[in-house]
């Protein structure tokens, strides 16, 4: 099919072994007009030694120093020559039929559409595949409803970038984030509705995304990643402010807003930035400050709005760092993971079995 070339785009550090398995992956796709650039961030696990020996056909850009999630994705864009642009994490899988099913449905979809399909996550453990529930996002709602979902700190997350075929042409007008190490997702697709698209939901392929039960990335983040929520939800106070068009996002704004200012008052780190929060919350209609998901006995909530109300957000934080060291440790979301039940869980084990 002409002028339907895919270029995906993989950053990488030092995750030669999963970085492997991503590429096996790529190679089984059935949408055969495709390229690969590997954005490769300063790795020195001999990542380039792998790439160079194993997969001649990739094409590889590095980076002598790490330059973030955003600064790699531009810079793997430049060197793209294809219709469409996939970006893939290093560490992740998808089904065989991912790319093809994810184009098949975009160029069914109506003009200016974004089609976001389906993703389930995935552990690995004692040798078996857990995995949970499927997540797409809903055939149609409004943009503002989609930004909402990003804006707000309880909501259920129903799309990621990698269940996203974009179109090559939109990123002549819409960049990566590269002062953003987390949310850097949303910003994306944030950006692309403020450009004239409206993401879809469509029940088709399926992204696997790899949780990990050894330690993650936020260990010992740097101020810019651990601002980075701070930072996105800024960005986006700002970009939305005066846009009536963008008025039912509010309640969701404040939500996120609030929630920041409970979680990064009294760092000195955030310190900086903590009169900014607190102006944002109150141009998004925010009046007295409230505490974000709140206890549900009624003694418990009238203990914390009265500790809001005489100690101010840091007391909030405080609470919920003693509540959480005397209660048993939390469940982890890779506990909730169950083994293959249905006709379809099995498919979708049997096609992570084929990269472990």
């Amino acid at each position: 099919m002409a002028g339907n070339r895919i270029s995906i785009v993989i950053p990488t550090r030092n995750r030669a072994h999963l970085l492997r398995s991503t590429l096996i992956c790529v190679r089984s796709q059935t949408w055969a007009e495709k390229e690969v650039v590997v954005v490769d961030e300063a790795s020195s696990d001999g990542t380039a030694a792998m790439l160079m020996n194993d997969f001649p056909d990739v094409k590889v850009v590095r980076n002598e120093t790490p330059r973030g999630p955003g600064a790699a994705r531009n810079i793997g864009i430049r060197h793209t020559t294809g219709d469409w642009l996939f970006f893939w994490d290093d560490d992740d899988l998808m089904h065989p039929a991912h790319l093809e099913a994810l184009l098949q449905a975009t160029l069914a979809a109506p003009p200016n559409a974004l089609v976001s399909g389906r993703a389930r996550a995935f552990a690995v453990i004692d040798g078996k595949v857990m995995l949970s529930p499927v997540i797409c996002a809903p055939e149609e709602r409004s943009d503002q409803a989609t930004l909402s979902e990003f804006f707000e700190p309880s909501a259920q997350r129903s799309i990621t970038h990698s269940t996203i075929l974009w179109p090559r042409c939109l990123f002549d007008t819409v960049q990566w984030d590269e002062q953003l190490l987390f949310y850097e997702d949303f910003d994306v697709c944030g950006q692309a509705i403020l450009a004239g698209r409206h993401i879809v939901g469509r029940e088709v392929g399926m992204y696997y995304i790899r949780m990990h039960t050894g330690p993650r990335v936020t260990t010992g983040m740097s101020a810019q990643r651990f601002l980075s929520p701070a930072m996105y939800r800024l960005k986006w106070s700002d970009l939305l402010k005066g846009r009536g068009e963008f008025e039912d996002c509010a309640p969701a704004m404040r939500n996120g807003l609030m929630e920041l200012i409970i979680e990064l008052s009294g760092l000195g780190v955030a310190r900086p930035i903590m009169p900014r929060l607190k102006a944002a919350f109150r141009e998004w209609g925010g009046g007295r400050f409230y505490v974000t998901n709140p206890p549900l006995g009624r003694f418990k909530r009238t203990v914390a709005e009265a500790a809001l109300l005489l100690a101010g957000p840091a007391s909030i934080r405080w609470m919920r760092k003693a509540i959480n060291r005397l209660r048993p440790p939390p469940t982890s979301y890779v506990a909730t993971m169950t083994t293959a039940a249905t006709a379809a869980d099995l498919i979708d084990a049997a096609s992570i079995s084929l990269f472990l």
